[in-house]
């Protein structure tokens, strides 16, 4: 649960708060958590999962203090996953248009599963390019596939269409660097490429986008290969985030380590429900069956990961992360 009235708030930025009456959504978009054991009366969120945690029951009043980070955007993305076709689709492009209108956004990024239900080329203009006519007007579209886009052997083709190479790949915004795995063939190849370009010189921020989930509690679960080859390398490196789809719905998870792993597969097909999480899995702080996106503003230092419902651009979750 979130302190009573009186407490004080530790903010993202370290900064002590004074508690004021807000909803828990509120409470989510600031981005703060309790102060543990440092104020007699406050409850300390042993019962809870954490700051940003969400769920699919109503949100409950709570009170905290409205942060936001600091400093200027100097660049911004949205992402999304698990879409081509699906019955919300043009809905999740609508929302992002909207926040793409109010906020800085310079590309898109895809957790694959992007052209269903075997990545036919015939369809590549009806569930890649027309529904994201508007968003891709000066901004690129970055892709991974999932196994709905390499089942029938059209990988390669939609990554020529989009003009982008083979994967693995990386791209790059201001301040980010984005790097794209296979993960339809998880192997040591793409664990050596990866190790090799984390351990490059770069920008503090990274974020490694593939389609089957290092963590998820759901329909598909975690994949057990990635587990093996990727989690130890991405945890080596202490990479800033993990996007990620597979399973249709929103998951956050925070690993010991400081790694944010994010299942975003809500773009568009129908949903699948959350289960509870097997032993071994890190923290599960954010849980939401909706249909969203989830947009990144990186600013010096920190990323600011935002999950946005589509019906009503709710923002269902809600971390800001420092490197």
């Amino acid at each position: 649960m979130l302190p009573a009235a009186g407490c004080q708030l530790r903010a993202a930025s370290g900064t002590l708060l004074t508690v004021t009456r807000l909803t828990r959504r509120q409470a989510l978009l600031a981005g703060v958590v309790p102060l543990l054991g440092a104020v007699a009366g406050c409850d300390a969120p042993n019962g809870d999962q954490g700051p940003g945690q969400t769920t699919t029951g109503p949100a409950a009043p709570a009170t905290a203090t409205t942060v936001a980070p600091g400093g200027q955007v100097r660049s911004g993305l949205v992402a999304f996953g698990d879409f081509g076709g699906g019955p919300a689709q043009p809905a999740v492009a609508r929302a992002m248009e909207r926040w793409a209108a109010r906020h800085r956004v310079d590309a898109l990024v895809t957790t694959g599963d992007n052209v269903y239900n075997d990545g036919d080329p015939s369809l590549f203009a009806a569930q890649l390019d027309r529904p994201y006519q508007g968003l891709r007007r000066g901004r690129p579209l970055w892709v991974t596939l999932g196994n709905h886009d390499v089942v029938a052997g059209h990988g390669a083709s939609q990554l020529r269409h989009l003009g982008l190479p083979d994967l693995p790949y990386a791209r790059s915004l201001p301040g980010l660097e984005l790097l794209f795995l296979d993960a339809n063939r998880v192997d040591e190849a793409q664990a050596s490429w990866l190790d090799g370009r984390l351990s490059a010189a770069g920008p503090a921020l990274r974020a490694v986008v593939f389609h089957q989930p290092a963590w998820s509690c759901s329909s598909h679960d975690s994949d057990r290969q990635v587990d093996r080859l990727w989690v130890p390398v991405l945890e080596g490196h202490r990479v800033a985030l993990v996007l990620n789809g597979h399973d249709h719905n929103y998951q956050r998870f925070v690993s010991p380590g400081g790694v944010t792993y994010v299942v975003t597969g809500g773009g568009g097909r129908p949903l699948y429900p959350v289960d509870g999480c097997a032993r071994g899995a890190p923290e599960r702080v954010a849980k939401v069956v909706r249909h969203h996106f989830t947009a990144v503003e990186v600013r010096d230092g920190t990323l600011a990961v935002t999950a946005v419902a589509a019906d009503d651009d709710t923002a269902i979750d809600r971390t800001v992360i420092r490197r």
